[in-house]
């Protein structure tokens, strides 16, 4: 159990707020294709990572070249589950994203916590009830799923990396960047006002470079299976944030998920809280 739990939370808020703030912009620029958004995102953070590391990205280990594969793939199944069935289930699924972590964990003999269950349920549970309804569809399914076991490898290599935050970054941004450069190769971009660019490049900043390089801290300070689990909070963020940025209308049923899902994450911390201070 790793005693220094404050960087952790520090990064794990700054997914929480990122993604509240970024996630809800994925539908606001639909003049962008899915690959589109992946390059312009990847590029730009990447870009970012390398200003703010003065162009020195320096050796990095094999787990932080295995993210360079890994995010880019997890970011196009995320994007196109939004597009096939939309955000709401979309999200429902990625936040059973800590079940890969699970089994990873179970085979490579890391000990489960009960009290990581009860959170990922509790949390689960409430987003489910908070975007309950829209319409089923097997694409967006396996899309949406794809996302999510990409994500849960993803979330293993930050663990397991021993690159600086930045570092994961700016190597793993250009691998999203790359990828959508590649897929979207043949498509025409398309004619925006700069509203909508000012738009992406907000996108690119909050939604890439800050929420990655959070990613990237909470996972090296954090256990992976609670990490994971915690990481999943972006879910209700990102519908608080959808409610202010975009002006979407709650209904009570979906406030008491919300409600549900940090109740969840709240006993999760506070359990892993006294379970550090136990073992000091």
């Amino acid at each position: 159990m790793k005693n220094n739990l404050w960087p952790g939370r520090l990064g794990m808020l700054g997914i929480w707020v990122t993604a509240g703030f970024a996630i809800p912009l994925v539908n606001h620029l639909r003049e962008f294709s899915p690959e589109q958004l992946m390059m312009f995102r990847g590029l730009l953070t990447a870009f970012i990572a390398f200003v703010w590391l003065q162009g020195r990205v320096g050796y990095i280990d094999k787990f932080t070249w295995l993210s360079v594969l890994v995010l880019p793939l997890a970011t196009f199944g995320l994007y196109q589950g939004i597009r096939s069935w939309g955000a709401g289930p979309t999200i429902v699924v990625i936040t059973a994203t800590p079940v890969v972590n699970i089994i990873i964990g179970v085979l490579s003999g890391r000990k489960l916590e009960v009290a990581t269950l009860v959170g990922l349920i509790l949390l689960l549970g409430g987003v489910a009830i908070a975007l309950r309804g829209g319409e089923f569809n097997w694409h967006g399914l396996l899309w949406s799923s794809f996302g999510a076991v990409m994500n849960g490898f993803l979330y293993e290599l930050f663990a397991r990396a021993t690159s600086s935050p930045v570092q994961k970054c700016f190597y793993s941004c250009v691998g999203m960047g790359l990828l959508g450069l590649i897929l979207s190769h043949s498509q025409a971009i398309p004619e925006v006002s700069s509203n909508i660019w000012l738009a992406l490049g907000f996108f690119a900043f909050v939604g890439g470079f800050l929420y990655w390089v959070a990613n990237a801290v909470a996972f090296k300070y954090l256990p992976p299976n609670e990490a994971s689990v915690l990481a999943q909070v972006e879910a209700p963020a990102v519908i608080i944030g959808a409610y202010f940025i975009l002006g979407e209308e709650l209904e009570l049923m979906s406030w008491l998920g919300v409600g549900i899902s940090l109740f969840g994450a709240g006993y999760l911390s506070y359990w892993l809280s006294r379970k550090t201070e136990d073992t000091k």
